[in-house]
């Protein structure tokens, strides 16, 4: 397929952007979710990086073997229960998506993220496959949460550098959780109210700001109170949660992802992507990726470089057995691009068990 014989130049990409990065720009990624009484459940997630990421958009079937990392004495190994559709990332990884039974997965950036001394005890499955092992598997966020207690996380990345992330789930019940693996252990936040989610520091920390920072009541809830507004990860998580908080229950579907995209910060193209004393300062939203997890249609706004376009995909209508993909980037996307999916299979096909 033409993104496998392509990974020897996307990891030499991909070692360019993580040597220029260092990994220590302020990332700029954020994940909110909204559980309305009439309407379901809102998800948005921006996507935010220094160079091209090739996204691509791949629908896939259910009853495919995966492997779940190149090495390790107990490599989790399993078979697709459920149909999905993810946004991926350099050719490489799964980054965000729901399946069928509407459950989906963000995967954000998260620089503390370590998988600690080598476990030959557990189930090893890297970060790239994380997004993808979930939606296969699981058709809740309380069963994907149980499930992870014997599994230990790798990294992927070229040599080096390793990409890290942070993880959250939510479900069309409207239950939520975001899980991390630092120094080896996981730490599992579950619950509704875990509605927000940015990059580093570790999400205790952006619980701690907001317990800290947020209005005292409702009196305080006007346009003079002093809210943390620039792209550094903390002050992102603080200003999602207060403009959440502020939504009132959506009229229609599409009120309803208009107000949950309005609320996603979105870092302007020139506000980031600034090298100062040789690191890079901060990264600009690539794309938006905006979807209700009971009518599982994903609507995607791409905004980076010369390309700037806006268009939906209807899961429902590609999930019939078969896997197919559409480059996201393409200023020719626009509208309903569901008919222009082609039949392929994708970037986690490099992930194939052998048959």
């Amino acid at each position: 397929m033409a993104l496998l014989y392509k990974k020897s130049v996307v990891n030499t990409v991909l070692a360019a952007a993580l040597t220029a990065s260092a990994l220590s720009a302020a990332q700029a990624c954020s994940r909110v979710f909204w559980d309305t009484q009439d309407h379901g459940v809102f998800v948005a997630r921006t996507m935010d990086w220094m160079v091209e990421t090739d996204p691509t958009i791949d629908v896939r079937a259910k009853g495919i073997s995966y492997r779940g990392a190149e090495s390790g004495e107990k490599v989790l190994v399993w078979t697709s229960k459920y149909a999905s559709i993810i946004t991926t990332f350099y050719g490489k990884a799964g980054i965000d998506g729901f399946n069928e039974k509407g459950l989906a997965v963000n995967a954000l950036y998260l620089g503390e993220e370590s998988p600690g001394q080598y476990d030959k005890s557990k189930l090893q499955l890297e970060n790239s496959r994380i997004v993808p092992y979930f939606l296969d598997n699981f058709s809740t966020v309380k069963e994907a949460a149980a499930a992870i207690k014997n599994i230990q996380l790798q990294q992927f990345g070229p040599e080096g550098e390793k990409l890290r992330g942070h993880y959250s789930l939510q479900d069309k019940s409207g239950d939520s959780a975001v899980l991390e693996f630092v120094d080896g252990k996981w730490f599992v936040y579950h619950g509704a109210e875990y509605d927000v989610l940015t990059n580093s520091p570790v999400f205790s920390e952006h619980l701690k700001s907001w317990q800290e920072k947020k209005p005292g009541s409702s009196a305080e809830i006007n346009a003079q109170f002093p809210l943390a507004g620039n792209v550094e990860p903390a002050q992102r998580f603080i200003w999602n949660k207060y403009m959440l908080e502020q939504l009132k229950e959506p009229s229609s579907y599409y009120n309803g992802l208009a107000k949950i995209d309005s609320v996603a910060y979105k870092v302007p193209l020139d506000a980031a992507n600034k090298i100062v004393n040789g690191k890079m300062t901060g990264y600009a939203t690539q794309y938006t990726l905006v979807y209700n997890l009971e009518a599982l249609e994903l609507n995607m706004r791409y905004q980076y470089g010369d390309v700037y376009t806006q268009f939906k995909v209807d899961f429902n209508k590609l999930n019939d057995g078969r896997n197919y993909t559409l480059k996201a980037d393409q200023q020719s996307n626009s509208g309903d691009m569901t008919s222009s999916f082609k039949q392929e299979n994708g970037v986690m096909a490099q992930y194939r068990t052998a048959e």
